[in-house]
């Protein structure tokens, strides 16, 4: 005969019960999780600042009269890769170096400098950020001026112009928002009530009468008051290892049969002799 095995399945109001079984060690977590991650911004990052400039890449020619083509526009859009390649060259950046005398390597600096370039347009964003908002300022004007003044001469025309320069800022750009706050404190609460979770599904033991029923197939006659609860210094529950009189039940029970038919108790042996 096939023995039919009978499969946990977790309801949606076992996902629930756990939750809220374990709604302050997830509390906790996330809490937890958060002040770590503030305490170590705080301490072990270095607050930096960015700032941005714009570069307009187009055909300009001398005469007041002269009207741009569609090949102008298509050839300004085709360029503004190898412009982005360029700013970050060592013709570019070595001479941003000598001339604001900064204590940095080419690679350092190419680190510090960030392109943008918006979809479709001839707009190229050029970005720096440092930890000194004046420094930022001038490291990006100072690439946007001398690149553009490379890349013309390299091209052999006016195609690069400046069109905005960059500003000086007192916010920090590598702060931590709340957005973020709000993401890791979700993270923490998630993980750990999935090690809850994983514990219950995990979690085989028959626990209810349901359990019995389900898992082994037997009805419960009847149970032990009180047996699963722990009473205070015992190991064995509030009525002991032999349920409601303890280690005395036999003393009980032959001290009750004695008193009925009229024989002396253990306790009163030499008045019963």
């Amino acid at each position: 005969m096939d023995r039919e095995y009978n499969t946990r399945v977790i309801a949606l109001s076992d996902l629930w019960n756990t939750f809220v079984w374990h709604i302050i060690p997830i509390v906790l977590a996330a809490v937890l999780s958060v002040s770590l991650v503030f305490a170590y911004a705080k301490l072990f990052i270095a607050p930096k600042y960015q700032s941005t400039a714009t570069l307009y890449i187009l055909r300009q020619e001398h005469e007041s009269d002269y009207a741009y083509t569609s090949s102008d526009f298509s050839l300004a859009l085709n360029v503004v890769s190898d412009c982005d390649y360029m700013l970050k060259s060592h013709a570019v950046l070595d001479d941003v170096i000598d001339e604001l005398n900064l204590d940095v390597s080419y690679k350092s600096l190419a680190r510090m400098i960030s392109t943008g370039n918006p979809e479709g347009s001839r707009i190229l964003e050029v970005t720096v950020e440092t930890e000194s908002p004046e420094l930022a300022k001038k490291i990006v004007d100072a690439v946007c001026r001398i690149g553009a003044e490379k890349i013309s001469n390299a091209m052999g025309m006016d195609q690069v112009n400046v069109y905005d320069y960059g500003t000086i800022t007192d916010k920090p750009s590598n702060t931590i928002g709340i957005r973020r706050y709000l993401l890791i404190a979700l993270a923490a609460a998630v993980l750990v009530y999935m090690v809850y979770l994983t514990a219950l599904i995990l979690d085989d033991k028959i626990k209810t009468e349901e359990d019995v029923h389900k898992y082994l197939n037997l009805s419960v006659l009847g149970d032990i008051p009180n047996a699963s609860k722990q009473s205070r210094g015992r190991r064995y529950g509030r009525y002991g290892r032999y349920g409601r009189y303890g280690k005395y039940s036999r003393y009980y029970a032959y001290s009750s049969y004695g008193n009925s038919t009229g024989a002396g108790t253990r306790s009163g042996g030499k008045n019963g002799e």
